[in-house]
């Protein structure tokens, strides 16, 4: 709450007529208090101006109480941000996919390459509306679909691909980095990249600590979680200044890759102003509707 404030503090200045209708509603009681002490209470309620009932809360009460919350309603309280809903998502999410032959070992069932690529589907489905690309490498690195936000189109391009296809045997992980860099300055849009990969060579870690150096590239390990991870892949994300994601058997993976992506989402909104602070002011209307509701009772007046 220490980013609590006002969208619209003018509007406080409508508190000042609530303000005087209080010490009003005050001075009138207190009068009454008064000749409490002198006239019998029998006789003082027919004396005294007013419907001479007993209840405690009183139509000049819940008017005042309904004028405070309107006036901070319309003031509109605030403490956090949102993306506003005139802007698109203008972020990408490069998958870089290592498509060499060790992506077809079967310690992880059905296999690593197809277990690779039920977590780009799962990963797709939480990115609904989001711009995808899909970039594969081995002893090169090639672009399959470039940024879309046609996610089944993606998910069939993946299925088909095999180790097969590739022109040689490799590990061009830094070429597949400069390719998804390159795809993301040609699009005009700020993103970020996900490598699923089973290992890294050791010795790229040097070279990829440089490569790109302006593009946030995660790692998702496509092997066994009771495995250690591969050396490599753990020297590539410290290279990259960012974590290793270990893959589950449930999508606390996926989930993670989806906030990383996310957060740099909420950077670039940040950075081109399309976030702007929620109005809090809306979830008190209900308060407001029910309050002045009193007024449909016969006989309740100020």
């Amino acid at each position: 709450m220490a980013d609590f404030h006002f969208i619209r503090p003018w509007f406080l200045l409508a508190l000042l007529p609530v303000l005087l209708a209080v010490l009003s509603l005050l001075r009138r009681e207190k009068a009454g208090s008064a000749w409490l002490g002198m006239i019998d209470a029998h006789l003082l309620k027919h004396l005294l101006v007013g419907d001479g009932k007993s209840s405690r809360i009183k139509p000049a009460h819940v008017l005042c109480v309904l004028w405070l919350v309107s006036v901070f309603a319309l003031a509109g309280p605030s403490w956090r941000k949102q993306a506003s809903p005139f802007s698109d998502d203008q972020t990408g999410l490069v998958l870089i996919l290592k498509l060499s032959g060790s992506m077809e070992a079967t310690d992880v069932q059905p296999s690593r390459l197809e277990r690779a690529k039920f977590k780009i589907r799962d990963l797709l489905k939480m990115r609904e509306g989001a711009a995808s690309a899909l970039i594969v490498y081995s002893g090169s690195a090639h672009l399959v679909m470039p940024l879309t936000k046609d996610d089944a189109i993606i998910s069939t391009m993946a299925e088909g691909l095999t180790p097969a296809v590739m022109p040689s045997e490799g590990d061009a992980l830094s070429e597949a980095i400069l390719a998804a860099e390159k795809l993301l300055k040609e699009a005009g849009v700020s993103g970020s990249a996900l490598v699923l990969a089973d290992s890294v060579d050791p010795t790229q870690a040097t070279e990829l600590a440089t490569v790109a150096a302006d593009l946030p590239v995660h790692f998702l390990a496509i092997q066994s979680p009771q495995s250690p991870s591969d050396a490599g892949l753990m020297s590539a994300a410290k290279a990259r200044g960012t974590e290793l994601i270990v893959m589950s058997e449930i999508a606390e993976d996926v989930i993670r890759a989806n906030d990383l992506a996310q957060s740099k989402m909420l950077a670039a909104t940040n950075e081109d102003g399309s976030e702007r602070w929620q109005d809090a002011g809306y979830f008190l209307l209900p308060f407001i509707v029910l309050g002045a509701g009193c007024w449909s009772r016969k006989g309740w007046r100020c």
